[in-house]
């Protein structure tokens, strides 16, 4: 395997790091890998990884000369291809406007990108189960190449069964970032489909872990958490088991890195908080300052939650990317999340939306230091075990030789 056609919904996107450093990896192995965008990411995120903006594909205006002339070919020369894979997105769609929408307008971006894809021979692999693995099945459509794809999260729990099955059926393979995922993908799979589905854990390269500034001794509890500022990260409950914790008599400082449609919510919980505590909505930050945040805190705390929407996370990056900075880490038993957050050796994990128990593991790593450094020591280890970026993109790759060499 040389060449891989990378089709994504927007490349780069700043809260999807991971992508980006299997993109980097797999260059780096000496893989050809050539990202196709359906979006044009704004100016200061398309400009996060400056070396990978030559092989990034973005489709030009909906009118222009390139893209016009792809379709038109397509439309005389491919006919019933080309109004089959129209209506299969208007049949697939129906049921969500929204999405339909969404849909109807990648279309002509989808064909000028087949139109380029089938002039190489690289394989096809969407990232994402929603939008890019159907403009995948669009190009299966109009060209016959096979394509494989990686779903992740929301992808997989907001999206309807039926066209999730449908996809993981026309598709050749499906790597997913956590065995809670596969067993979930399985389940909902034709029988005769479950053995296309596999576990690829996202890697970190450990590099990024260097030079990163030390932990301040200090007699105030610095806690980190990171993520948008919605329902499913439960940083409300965070919030409220930090009040509580704060009763016996620790002071405590948490920072919250990420933005949101929240905010107001979470300022207001924060409105009559003791003095012991301070509550920090930092913002969006860069890569390395939340590193260096993480890397000067003494606890990191992922509550999530299964919000109301079913939408959950899977492995949270960030609980990686703290316990390569060696920070013990407070989960919750959501998704993959017990996967990497063993109760009592790399953290402390409790039941999601249990307030209580989340301020009595906040007092434990509060009053034993020690534990706190051993737990991050495990969790160190853990990661540099299951989640080496250049081990990771090894299995990635023998996964894909796997799926389109059948």
């Amino acid at each position: 395997m040389k060449t891989i056609a990378y089709l994504t919904s927007q490349y780069p996107e700043f809260h999807e790091t991971f992508v980006a450093r299997e993109v980097e990896a797999l260059r780096k192995k000496g893989v050809n890998v050539s990202v196709y965008s359906l979006k044009t990411p704004k100016p200061e995120e398309r400009n996060l990884y400056p070396a990978h903006l030559p092989f990034i594909y973005y489709a030009p205006f909906f009118f222009s000369i390139p893209l016009l002339r792809a379709n038109l070919i397509a439309l005389f020369s491919n006919t019933l291809p080309f109004f089959t894979a129209l209506g299969w997105l208007i049949r697939s769609y129906k049921k969500q406007p929204l999405e339909l929408l969404k849909s109807v307008a990648a279309f002509p971006k989808t064909v000028y990108y087949a139109h380029l894809i089938n002039r190489s021979s690289a394989i096809v692999h969407a990232h994402w189960a929603t939008i890019p693995a159907s403009m995948a099945v669009v190009i299966k459509m109009l060209t016959g190449r096979d394509f494989s794809f990686t779903a992740h999260a929301w992808d997989i729990f907001l999206s309807p069964s039926e066209l999730l099955r449908e996809k993981i059926a026309i598709s050749n393979g499906v790597v997913t970032c956590t065995g809670y995922n596969v067993g979930f993908l399985k389940t909902l799979s034709r029988e005769e489909d479950q053995e296309k589905i596999f576990r690829n854990y996202h890697g970190l390269d450990f590099s990024d872990f260097s030079n990163l500034l030390k932990r301040k001794c200090s007699n105030e509890i610095q806690i980190v958490a990171v993520g948008r500022l919605v329902e499913q990260k439960g940083f409300a409950y965070l919030i409220r088991a930090v009040q509580s914790a704060s009763l016996y008599h620790f002071s405590i400082a948490l920072n919250i890195v990420g933005e949101g449609p929240l905010l107001s919510q979470f300022e207001d919980l924060c409105a009559d908080l003791p003095k012991n505590v301070t509550v920090s909505f930092t913002g969006k930050k860069s890569h390395k300052e939340t590193l260096n945040l993480m890397a000067s805190s003494d606890i990191m705390i992922a509550p999530s939650v299964i919000a109301s929407d079913g939408d959950r996370d899977g492995i949270p990056n960030v609980i990686l990317e703290a316990m390569a900075c060696r920070l013990p880490v407070i989960g919750t038993d959501v998704s993959g999340i017990p996967e990497v957050v063993r109760d009592g050796d790399t953290g402390c994990l409790v039941p999601q939306t249990d307030e209580e128990a989340l301020t009595n593991a906040i007092l434990y790593l509060a009053d034993n230091p020690q534990r706190r450094l051993e737990m991050g020591e495990k969790g160190r280890d853990l990661v540099e075990e299951f989640f080496d970026i250049k081990r990771n993109v090894e299995d990635f790759c023998a996964l894909l030789t796997k799926f389109h060499n059948k």
